[in-house]
Formats: structure tokens, C-alpha cells, sequence
């Protein structure tokens, strides 16, 4: 299939970047899994909670990137720019209520979710939920101000901050969780291992160094995204505009991930193998995933500059196109990675129950990932033509109806474990993959004008 130049050109820098994003997490995971079982546990838990928040987050970043683009399409930059300052101090104002809270009220947060598994969890739990909670403004800057780049064509910073981010992380991981001891005739350096703590404070320090080399280059390149924030005041259109897209985004979000949040509620009473095989498959998803959540990237910010152009015909063609192109990808992909599956989890554990149950549940993944673009490619480019609450409904019946009770009914009620959640989980895909090609190919999606 001939691959667009534009779509290359917007989607290759983003693929780069998710890898290393995902790579800043999945590095943390394999350094914490050689401290042992608790610790990957506690992580995976913890990061579920994480997960949400960054989501939401990255719902709101969406936001910015459809009306970022569509003021690019309309030749308005300076507009664009206006609406990305929005997006930053909304974002951040709220990052720094929700790290605050988090902080906070952990202890009683991570009782009501998860219980006490042992002793050793739960204080595992509170010390990484207390550092990387303090982090989430940094969070919310580098995913609103990348999602407003995206928006402006320009994706190139955003990969450049988070190899970035990536460099520092697996340095700083590795001293800080199995400590260092360096002696030369010249210099001596000791440094502790802090485990836990130090992973948390690694991927922090990671994400500050990211959010400054992001925020500098953008003062630097002022002509790509001019932000207005010394003269900053509230405006009503840009605000509405923003909201129209990031609310139901984020709502979207908060209900998807709070699913997630309580399927993994359910596999902390099947066991620690349970829950360690299903954070590593949960990994292993995000890295295979990658080529398709960079085409969605990419295809909101064609979706949302060919709306500002008033040219809703080329909208359409750009969904169909980049749907078949993400189709053929993850395809391919899940062909390679089936047979690999234990390998591939024996770079997270050692443990031999953990390899088998994690290495069933990639193999699913793998069968499964055809629907992947239907999914969540599709929904993108949807949200940049300014349709998105037709995805958060579509996102709550997939859930309520079929991620949650198919889930719990597979799992716990027929006893499948953490399996048969897997399998409540893909029916979700399948049944929302059909509501979303029935409203691409209804046209219900065109006419939603978010700027006036």
C-alpha cells in the first residue's frame, strides 16, 4: 500500500516518540521486576492509577491538538497559539489540584481500591504513588504542550523530548534502584540503592528534564506555536472551543481507564501471578500498539486541518485512508510477535508461572490486534473532525455493557481468571469497532464547527 508522504511525515516522529514513552515505563518495569515479585505488583498497581490521570490529561491535550489544527487550517496561527496557552494553564492548574490530592489521601486511596495485599505492597504502593503524583504537572505540560505541536503540523519537538526523557530515565533508573559504587584516583561515587523510591524518583527527574528541553525549544521556535502567556486572560470561544473536544474526551477517558482500574481490581483477588502476568502483557500491548497510536495522532491532525479548510470530502478520504494503512500494520505485527511471545515476556520475569500465563495473554493480544485500529485509530480522526461525544458513548456502552460484566462473567463467574478478562476486554473492541465504521461511513460527523 503507498504510504502518503504527509502522513509519513506526521506519523514517523510520533512513533518514535511512543516508543520512547513507553519505553520510559517499560524500562522502570523490568529494572523493578529484578527486585522481585512485590515490587512489579505494587508498580502495576500504582501506575494503574497513574494511567488515568495522564489520560486525562492526554484527553485534554486532544483538545488542543483539534483546535490547534484547525485554526492552522484557517491560516490563523497566532489563534493557535492563544488556544495551546489555554490548554497549558487549564491543564496545569488542574495537575497540580489532582498530584495534590493524590498525594495527600494516598493511604486511604490505595486501601479503598486495592485492600492490603501484604505489608510490603502496600508501603511499596504509598512510596511510589507519593513521588510520581508530585510529578503530574510536569505531566500535564509536556503531554498538552506536545498535543498542541501535533496540532501544528510541527511533531518532531515532542520525539526529540522524550528521547530525551528516555536517556535520562534509564540512566537515572539504573543508579538510583540498584544504587552505585564508582572509584577512580580522581572522584569517588556512592550512591545508595532506593529501589521503589528510586524508580519513582528516576522517571520525575526523567519527565522535568523532557517538560524544560520541550518548553525551551518552544520559546525558541516561537513561529511554530506563538503562546500568548505573559499576556494571558481567559477567553470564552477558545475555552468553549477547547471543551467541546476535551470534556467528552475526557470523560471518554476517565471511564475507559476507570474500567481498567476495576478489572484490575478484579485480578488482584486471582493472585500475585495473576496480577504480575497481567501488567507485563499490559507492557508488551503498549509497545505493540505503537505503530497504530501514532497513525491516530497523525490522522487528528489531518482530520482537524482539512476541517479548518472547510474541506470535509478530504477529511473522510484521510480516515479511510490511514484505517486501511494502521490495518495492514498492526497485522503484520501480531503475525511476528505471536511466536515470540514468552521470549518477550521472559525479559520482565523470571518466574515461570508469570512467563506462561503473561505469554497467553500477548498471544491473545496478538490475535486480536486487527480490531486495534477500528478502535482507536478511527476515534481520532473522528474527534478532529470535532465529533467526540459520539466516542464517549460509544466508549460506555463498550464498557458497561461488555469490558465490565463480559469480563467479570469470564473471569470470576466461570472461573477463566485473568484470561477470560482479556476475552470480556476484546469483545469491547469488536462491538465498539463496528459503532465507529457505522458513523464513519453514515457521514453523522460532518458538520461539527468547534471555531467561528
Amino acid at each position: 500500500m503507498h504510504i502518503r508522504r504527509d502522513v509519513l511525515a506526521l506519523a514517523t516522529p510520533v512513533f518514535f516518540e511512543q516508543f520512547f514513552v513507553t519505553l520510559l515505563g517499560t524500562v522502570n518495569t523490568i529494572m523493578a521486576a529484578r527486585i522481585g515479585r512485590d515490587a512489579v505488583s505494587a508498580i502495576g498497581m500504582v501506575d494503574a492509577i497513574n494511567l488515568i490521570v495522564s489520560s486525562l490529561f492526554s484527553a485534554l491535550a486532544i483538545g488542543s491538538t483539534v483546535v490547534v489544527a484547525q485554526c492552522i487550517g484557517r491560516r490563523e496561527r497566532s489563534r493557535a497559539g492563544a488556544a495551546a496557552s489555554q490548554s497549558l494553564v487549564i491543564c496545569g492548574l488542574l495537575a497540580l489540584l489532582l498530584g495534590g490530592l493524590c498525594a495527600v489521601f494516598r493511604e486511604p486511596m490505595l486501601f479503598w481500591l486495592y485492600g492490603a495485599p501484604s505489608a510490603t505492597v502496600q508501603n511499596y504502593m504509598e512510596q511510589y504513588l507519593l513521588i510520581t503524583a508530585l510529578s503530574y504537572p510536569l505531566t500535564a505540560l509536556m503531554l498538552v504542550t506536545s498535543g498542541a505541536l501535533r496540532g501544528a503540523g510541527e511533531t518532531r519537538l515532542a520525539m526529540q523530548a522524550n528521547v530525551l526523557m528516555n536517556v535520562l530515565n534509564v540512566i537515572l533508573s539504573y543508579v538510583l534502584i540498584y544504587g552505585m559504587h564508582l572509584r577512580t584516583e580522581w572522584f569517588t561515587i556512592d550512591v545508595s540503592s532506593y529501589g521503589v523510591t528510586g524508580a519513582a524518583v528516576a522517571i520525575s527527574l526523567a519527565r522535568l528534564g523532557g517538560t524544560v528541553y520541550l518548553l525551551a525549544m518552544l520559546r525558541r521556535y516561537q513561529h511554530l506555536l506563538p503562546l500568548q502567556l505573559r499576556s494571558f486572560h481567559f477567553d470564552g470561544k477558545l475555552l468553549r472551543a477547547l471543551f467541546a473536544i476535551g470534556i467528552p474526551a475526557s470523560v471518554e477517558s476517565l471511564v475507559f481507564n476507570g474500567g481498567k482500574l476495576l478489572v484490575q481490581v478484579m485480578v488482584v483477588g486471582m493472585g500475585t501471578v495473576a496480577i504480575a502476568a497481567n501488567f507485563i502483557a499490559f507492557s508488551v500491548a503498549l509497545l505493540l500498539n505503537i505503530p497504530g497510536n501514532a497513525l491516530a495522532v497523525a490522522l487528528t491532525t489531518l482530520v482537524g486541518q482539512a476541517v479548518g479548510r472547510g474541506d470535509e470530502a478530504d477529511a473522510e478520504r484521510d480516515m479511510w485512508y490511514v484505517l486501511k494503512l494502521a490495518g495492514i500494520a498492526m497485522l503484520g505485527i501480531g503475525m511476528v510477535c505471536a511466536p515470540l511471545a514468552q521470549w518477550i515476556v521472559g525479559l520482565y520475569s523470571r518466574d515461570a508461572e508469570v512467563i506462561s500465563l503473561g505469554a497467553t495473554l500477548v498471544q491473545l493480544n496478538c490475535l486480536f490486534l486487527i480490531a486495534y485500529p477500528t478502535t482507536f485509530v478511527l476515534p481520532n480522526g473522528l474527534k478532529g473532525a470535532g465529533d467526540a461525544r459520539y466516542a464517549m458513548f460509544t466508549t460506555l456502552i463498550g464498557l458497561c455493557l461488555f469490558r465490565l460484566c463480559l469480563g467479570y462473567a469470564f473471569g470470576v463467574l466461570l472461573g477463566w481468571g485473568v484470561v477470560g478478562v482479556w476475552l470480556g476486554m476484546f469483545t469491547d473492541w469488536l462491538v465498539r469497532s463496528g459503532l465507529y465504521l457505522a458513523r464513519l461511513a453514515g457521514g453523522r460527523w460532518k458538520g461539527r464547527h468547534l471555531l467561528n
